[in-house]
């Protein structure tokens, strides 16, 4: 979405457009349309272009879209960006399509990520958090945004039948941009609705479990990391007034094999995602879910591949043993019989 200014200046839309107050524009159309017809009307003129690069425009826009982004730490990482919130958007509007790096990657030193997460149902904004991540150890990585004991209230009724759980489903949409605050880099790693039907545990927690997911190239075709899926789960739960409350909301990465990813090598790939080919993707729920799905039958057909293997990996492993225990004994009868 960002783009260099045209030169329209001589073209009847110059002219028409230059009639009109720019503050009517600002405050009275610019304000009324969404990022991606921002981002067209920049195009029409360099008048235009100059309107729609306002940075407070696009700060309402990231804080509207986003609330997390209101958030002290993210304002001053922003504006760091080289087009402030405007850059901020185009980056963490797309999603990773494949992980590449243009020069190689320092995995001992590699800069902490920061995780701005949204919740919101049916358009009500009902929660939002923004977290620092900076393992690079060799144990599982994982994102949690709450304390065990540190749920948060919704507003949303405790669903009590299928119709009320439906439309949780369906109106429950969640956010997951990862920031470098280093290379100045963002990009969202959620499927915004939910992948998979919601586990519910009502007779025994009351619990109702969302799963959200992106999975992107890795670059490495042919290896358990040809493809990885970044999960999101969020835990509702059932409270005593009857509404539900946030109480888990957690990230982490699979390779191939479902296999969790240590922080030190998802660091990696998360910062590679930034770099790598992104893309805005019309409708990224249903290419959530497509890719998701894609995902799971390439997990299935390596596991198989995989179990296929190992009977004519333990035979050739026999036939290795076999061939050097006939070589130590073709060895021992020469030797005895010649010396």
């Amino acid at each position: 979405m960002d783009m260099d200014p045209p030169s329209l200046a001589g073209t009847s839309s110059s002219s028409s457009i230059s009639t009109v107050h720019p503050d009517i524009i600002e405050t009275h159309i610019l304000t009324r349309l969404d990022p991606t017809a921002l981002a067209s009307a920049s195009c029409a003129s360099s008048r235009l272009y100059s309107l729609t690069s306002n940075e407070t425009l696009w700060t309402n826009i990231c804080n509207s879209t986003w609330p997390s982004t209101n958030h002290p730490r993210l304002r001053h990482v922003i504006s760091s960006f080289p087009k402030g919130p405007r850059s901020f958007f185009s980056h963490a509007f797309t999603n990773p399509d494949m992980a590449t790096a243009s020069s190689p990657i320092n995995l001992d030193c590699l800069p902490g990520l920061i995780s701005a997460v949204d919740i919101h149902f049916q358009e009500r904004h009902i929660f939002s958090k923004v977290v620092e991540t900076e393992t690079t150890d060799s144990s599982p990585f994982r994102v949690d945004l709450l304390e065990p004991k540190d749920p948060v209230p919704t507003g949303i009724p405790h669903p009590v039948n299928e119709e009320m759980y439906q439309e949780i489903r369906e109106g429950l949409k969640l956010s997951w941009i990862l920031i470098d605050p280093i290379g100045r880099r963002a990009m969202n790693v959620s499927s915004y609705k939910p992948v998979t039907a919601a586990e519910r545990r009502w007779l025994s927690t009351g619990e109702v479990h969302l799963r959200y997911a992106w999975v992107f190239s890795a670059g490495q075709e042919g290896s358990s990391l040809e493809y990885v899926k970044c999960g999101v789960t969020a835990t509702f739960s059932a409270s005593h007034t009857g509404e539900m409350h946030v109480s888990k909301v957690s990230l982490h990465l699979e390779d191939m094999f479902g296999k969790h990813l240590n922080g030190k090598d998802s660091l990696a790939i998360l910062h590679k995602g930034m770099m790598g080919k992104r893309g805005v993707v019309k409708g990224k729920e249903k290419e959530g879910r497509r890719r998701y799905d894609a995902y799971k039958k390439m997990r299935r057909i390596k596991i198989l591949l995989g179990e296929a293997r190992k009977p004519l990996k333990r035979q050739r492993t026999l036939d290795t043993l076999f061939l050097a225990f006939s070589v130590f004994i073709f060895v021992f009868l020469v030797l005895h019989i010649f010396f």
